[in-house]
């Protein structure tokens, strides 16, 4: 193998790991940014309890009000009881106190009914909020291990990035343009070994007799069909 194809391929070795640490400290985030999310949503939720608790508070307080008058009016309406002087008074006052009572009655369970909801919605309040607590302990944590990473991770790039400074020095200028070309455009595979005749990959085959000019080993070619640095793979035998 010419000199030069080996010093690429270490190269293209080098710029892979790279990419792939770059990628994987990219991906870091993920997990943090899903419990930041979750959290935004416990919130929208709270919020959303706490409306409909302001709306049962607002009608249990109108009904208590209506229940307040009501009880003043029947107070009333018992006392005129006492001083009917006919029995079509006393039946009309009757029937008006029963309709009273039995108002009053919907409106008191109305208001235990109010009450039992705006119980079960102030549980349901607190239990979102020690599930907020939950999840933003586990994201601190998170974001603790993510610094931690980041610094793992730019440790290992920057080693990487100064043995690949001293790797591309050996390698010709006009060569290495190409080379960093291809990268860009190729997902940084830009060298590719030929096997039996076939670019490994694009896995197209190779010319025949481009093959065996490969072989060969003059010169530095090219796949004529995704246009990678290439070279011949030997095997024993």
């Amino acid at each position: 193998m010419k000199p030069e194809l080996s010093i690429l391929i270490r190269l293209q070795g080098i710029d892979l790991e790279i990419r792939k640490l770059k990628a994987e400290k990219k991906k870091l985030p993920e997990r943090y940014d899903a419990l930041k999310e979750t959290i935004q949503q416990k919130n929208r939720e709270i919020e959303e309890l706490k409306d409909k608790l302001a709306d049962l508070r607002t009608r249990k307080t109108e009904v208590e009000d209506e229940l307040e008058l009501e009880l003043e009016r029947l107070k009333k309406s018992q006392q005129k009881l006492t001083a009917v002087k006919t029995n079509r008074e006393f039946q009309a006052l009757s029937k008006e106190i029963e309709e009273i009572k039995k108002a009053n009655k919907t409106r008191e369970d109305e208001i235990l009914q109010l009450e039992e909801q705006i119980e079960e919605l102030k549980q349901e309040v607190e239990k979102r909020k020690k599930e907020i607590e939950g999840f933003e302990k586990e994201a601190g944590a998170e974001k603790k291990r993510i610094t931690t990473k980041e610094k793992e991770y730019d440790s290992k790039i920057g080693a990487l990035t100064q043995e690949r400074d001293q790797v591309e020095k050996d390698v010709k200028p006009d060569l290495l343009a190409k080379y960093k070309f291809l990268s860009d455009k190729r997902a940084g595979i830009v060298v590719a070994a030929v096997d039996q005749g076939v670019c490994s990959a694009c896995n197209m085959n190779i010319p025949p007799q481009m093959f065996n000019e490969l072989l060969r080993e003059e010169r530095i070619l090219y796949c004529p069909s995704c246009q990678r640095i290439i070279y011949a793979l030997k095997t024993n035998g």
